[in-house]
């Protein structure tokens, strides 16, 4: 190590280890008293590094030292304090879409500047682990490890660096990362926060599942070609569902089926409801004894067959009282959503029994 590089190292002193797995420690600047956050990197890049110490980005943490010595590179950066999206999705707490809009708007504003830079950096590891909130309510976005400057348009990237589900396809040899890479993980977080699931695995109704829809399609062409296009598209969004009360409540409250505003969805929605209906009005109460009253087991009938169907549909999001919306495994969450269907059954025929235990049906 050069005589200056120990020199500025030894201006600090380590005040504990904050994160062993990736080599991060909080520091104190002897002479000044600051705190800051110091990591060792093995995979980097020290030009988007020693760009960000000379043009400091707003969102992101100020870079204070970096230097690159035997293959590894020491930053020493702005701490910042607060939770990470992962942690608070890992205590079982999802987003309201007004919380994950305004997120992901703080978000385009610091990668507007990150893509703006000559030459544009592309963060290419955009996920709920690096992205921090602080106490006052701001976003930060951390660990610019593995961006990228972008000079030319190579046929393809040769550095397959991301992280599994939210890492583009071009990351992976399919193509050149360019601002859209970042668009594409911007969708896949978005969908994450309202859902607590991948977009591969479930998708937001309504305005806000096209607008995750287009920032993760796998041709790039197909994305939003920047954070300004991603940026009116929320906004768009949010004043549809944020400011018009009206609109609100119906998307809120509405029956499944209604709320996507799309015509074969209300068609076979009103022929659920009204097959419901005609069954419910048809039933003949069989097996029960002749005293109790067959209009009663119908409201019976009608009304559980409603609940059964609301909850099957995660109408009001039921699930998350539940913890459904937490199990990623498909097929898993459709046995627990079954068996929870079959438990509601199980009750329906319990509540008829006690319709005939008190109307003298039963002795």
């Amino acid at each position: 190590m050069a005589t200056n590089d120990a020199s500025i190292l030894s201006s600090y002193r380590e005040l504990t280890m904050i994160n062993a797995q990736h080599g991060i420690s909080l520091v104190q600047h002897i002479a000044t008293g600051r705190v800051y956050a110091l990591k060792t990197l093995d995979v980097y890049n020290a030009e988007v590094y020693r760009y960000l110490r000379e043009n400091p980005v707003k969102g992101i943490p100020e870079i204070e030292e970096v230097i690159e010595q035997d293959g590894h590179l020491t930053v020493i950066e702005e701490y910042i304090s607060g939770q990470t999206l992962r942690s608070i999705l890992e205590n079982g707490n999802l987003f309201t879409e007004t919380d994950a809009v305004r997120i992901i708007e703080e978000l385009c504003g610091i990668l507007k500047n990150l893509h703006g830079a000559d030459p544009p950096i592309i963060h290419r590891d955009i996920k709920p682990d690096n992205i921090m909130v602080t106490p006052d309510g701001s976003i930060r976005l951390l660990d610019m490890d593995a961006a990228r400057l972008v000079r030319d348009k190579k046929s393809a990237d040769t550095d397959l660096i991301g992280t599994v589900g939210y890492a583009a396809p071009e990351q992976y040899g399919f193509g050149t990362s360019d601002e859209r890479t970042d668009i594409y993980s911007l969708g896949v977080v978005l969908c994450e926060l309202v859902t607590g699931h991948f977009a591969k695995e479930r998708m937001p109704v309504g305005r806000l599942g096209k607008i995750i829809r287009k920032c993760t399609q796998i041709d790039p062409a197909n994305r939003y070609k920047n954070v300004q296009e991603l940026q009116i598209a929320l906004s768009v969004f949010d004043t549809g569902f944020r400011d018009d009360s009206v609109q609100s409540a119906w998307k809120k409250y509405a029956p499944p089926g209604f709320r996507s505003g799309k015509p074969a969805n209300i068609l076979i929605s009103i022929f659920v409801y009204a097959a419901l209906l005609s069954l419910s009005l048809d039933y003949k109460a069989e097996g029960l004894p002749p005293g109790v009253p067959t209009n009663a087991c119908r409201a019976i009938y009608l009304v559980m067959g409603l609940v059964m169907l609301l909850f099957t549909a995660n109408y009001l999001d039921v699930w998350r009282l539940l913890r459904i919306d937490r199990i990623r495994n498909m097929w898993i969450r459709t046995i627990v959503v079954l068996a929870v269907d079959c438990i509601l059954a199980g009750l329906m025929i319990l509540l008829m029994i006690f319709a005939a235990v008190i109307t003298g049906g039963y002795s």
